[in-house]
């Protein structure tokens, strides 16, 4: 008891309370600042322990000196009734109390900032047909709208950063199960990664409302998570968390960020609707790492002219992930895009395949686009994969049907191959519309950016398709496939004397493997021109079937035309590639379709019509 009163009096209790409290704040301090000025880690252990360390050597001190007016002085050597220890606890007591306002003041700051003026409604926009420069016309609606930033890998490790982008990808796509929100898809959010922007200049340039960032630290099996929900109107922060949890959990903190910036945008998550969101997703770190760097693979391969050996690389990591989580169904689907170059680029006559390859490439597409139908997340997206499924098959029957399941306003599954039977053969008005809902939750994607100016030619608006590739240019960039379309549309139009840009060479990275410049001779029917610039061409190595047949139905070289349609349709995925020719062509029937029997019976078993629409009348061809 003696010992008890002597601790007491000595104020070693109070110091042992003041430094535990200090110690704590220090830590959080720590741990927030250390890593936005680049220290690892280990810097953060290292005050940690270095504070646990100095426990009990406080507490020494604390028993062995005494604060006296005239400095620190060992305790011995003070007169018991001169000690002013009382007077030095008191002040202690401040300082206790002082600390424990600070700790307390941050933890309701860190655990209870939700609090505050509600989320507003979100006017979003509903995309209509407008031949105005803009290619949007806004509606106001009661969806909110927000989008998910990559979260920053706070740690150094190999895989940290695609783990981070997992756990990003992994919410994007539970929000977006709630149609209460329009969700900014992956593309355009990933677009702002390792870019230090402030958030409603990003805001704006995506069109949301509000914006999800956050931070992700792995140690081992720990990892930390932060992550907030920011009005982008005023950067109030109307919802925060941080979780230190094990990897094990990480998927749980994932449902959990997912549910409460739902709810605090004002979603009533039902049961279902809250089943619907946890269903999503992939649920397994290594699938996901793997998956990501698929991703980041399949990106690369579409920035190139010759996809097919990144494609390759990309599936490798697809199949890793499969291997692993295996109803990951836009894994399954976006591998058969390697697929489908392989035989495109054979019945192009681009790159020649074994005969061996093209039948197993063909078995794999079937095979994986009927895995992705069964995991598909909604009918819209089964129908677009059971319609290119189709497509790329032996047999049609049915395609039509299909195609009319593939569109419905507001969902956002892009649609590949399918296009080149859409436009031509009466879905063209659906794709357009599609686009403009794309550019909505992709609005910095390059692919429907590029589409739409293409659609606007096809239902015969070709100036709101000029428009609109100039919107394009000016607010997202130069584009080469963007500048593509909008060369297209100026031709379509007519207006193509005036613009001095129509005569250039082909940007780089342009989607031509031929000068385009040909189809502006050809349509001011300057034949001798477009022969000359052809003739140079045909010396070069870039030199293909697909081209040509577009080329020489554009210049009125019909028999030249059917002659390159009929070996097309010889060869392994012929319909698949005439397919192809008929879409980019928009000219009506670039070839007579009695030369090219598979492809005529594929045209048959679809009930097409032909010929298929003609939106751009070149002169010389007659036919």
């Amino acid at each position: 008891m003696n010992l008890f009163k002597e601790l007491k009096r000595r104020n070693v209790f109070r110091v042992g309370i003041a430094y535990t409290v200090a110690t704590w704040l220090l830590i959080q301090v720590t741990d927030i600042i250390f890593p936005r000025i680049g220290l690892p880690d280990s810097a953060v252990t290292l005050v940690i322990a270095l504070l646990v360390i100095g426990f009990i050597p406080a507490l020494i001190l604390a028993w062995a000196f005494e604060m006296t007016p005239e400095g620190i002085k060992r305790e011995k050597d003070i007169d018991r009734e001169k000690s002013i220890t009382p007077a030095t606890g008191r002040k202690l007591d401040r300082a206790i109390i002082g600390i424990l306002t600070i700790a307390l003041a941050y933890f309701v700051f860190d655990k209870f900032n939700t609090q505050g003026p509600a989320p507003q409604t979100v006017e979003t926009t509903t995309l209509e047909a407008s031949s105005s420069a803009e290619p949007t016309e806004q509606k106001a609606t009661t969806v909110q709208s927000v989008a998910v930033l990559p979260f920053t890998a706070m740690s150094s490790g190999e895989d940290d950063g695609y783990f981070a982008d997992g756990l990003t990808e992994e919410i994007l796509n539970s929000l977006a199960r709630l149609p209460e929100l329009l969700v900014t898809a992956r593309t355009s959010s990933f677009h702002f990664k390792d870019k230090n922007m402030p958030v409603p200049e990003i805001a704006a340039a995506l069109g949301v409302e509000n914006v999800v960032e956050g931070s992700v630290r792995r140690s081992g099996e720990r990892v930390r998570i932060t992550a907030q929900l920011i009005r982008a109107e005023d950067g109030f922060h109307l919802w925060s968390n941080t979780y230190d949890r094990t990897l094990e959990d990480v998927f749980a903190v994932q449902e959990d960020i997912a549910d409460n910036i739902a709810a605090t945008l004002d979603v009533v998550l039902s049961e279902e609707k809250r089943q619907r969101m946890h269903s999503s997703g992939i649920k397994d770190v290594e699938a996901f790492i793997a998956y990501q760097k698929g991703m980041e693979a399949f990106a690369r391969a579409h920035s190139t002219s010759n996809p097919v050996d990144v494609l390759a690389e990309a599936n490798r990591w697809f199949d890793q992930a499969l291997a692993i989580a295996p109803n990951i169904s836009n894994a399954l689907y976006l591998r058969t895009d390697l697929y489908g170059h392989i035989i495109y680029d054979h019945g192009g006559n681009r790159r020649p395949a074994s005969e061996a390859a093209l039948k197993s490439a063909q078995v794999e597409i079937q095979t994986s686009l009927a895995r992705a139908m069964q995991t598909a997340d909604s009918d819209t997206q089964r129908a677009i994969i059971d319609t290119e499924r189709t497509m790329l098959s032996d047999n049609w029957t049915g395609i039509a049907t299909k195609l009319d399941a593939s569109f419905k306003p507001g969902d956002c599954t892009p649609a590949n191959w399918m296009v080149d039977v859409a436009v031509p053969f009466g879905w063209a008005e659906q794709l357009e519309e599609h686009a403009r809902g794309l550019l909505l939750c992709d609005p910095l994607s390059m692919v429907p950016a590029f589409e739409l100016p293409l659609w606007e030619i096809a239902i015969g608006n070709p100036q709101a398709g000029v428009e609109a590739a100039d919107h394009s240019l000016q607010t997202r960039g130069f584009s080469p496939w963007v500048d593509d379309s909008r060369f297209l549309a100026v031709l379509a139009t007519g207006d193509y004397h005036d613009d001095p840009d129509m005569t250039d060479d082909n940007p780089e990275g342009s989607m031509y493997p031929f000068p385009r410049k040909i189809l502006l001779y050809a349509m001011n029917n300057d034949l001798a021109t477009a022969q000359q610039v052809l003739d140079e061409w045909l010396t070069s190595d870039k030199v293909d079937d697909l081209s040509l047949l577009r080329i020489h139905a554009a210049m009125g070289n019909r028999e030249a035309a059917n002659e390159v349609a009929s070996r097309m349709d010889a060869r392994f995925g012929g319909a698949f590639m005439l397919a192809e020719a008929v879409g980019v062509c928009m000219c009506g029937a670039p070839f007579d379709l009695d030369v090219t029997p598979n492809y005529k019976k594929r045209i048959g078993e679809a009930g097409f019509n032909w010929p298929p629409l003609m939106p751009i009348n070149y002169p010389a061809k007659d036919w």
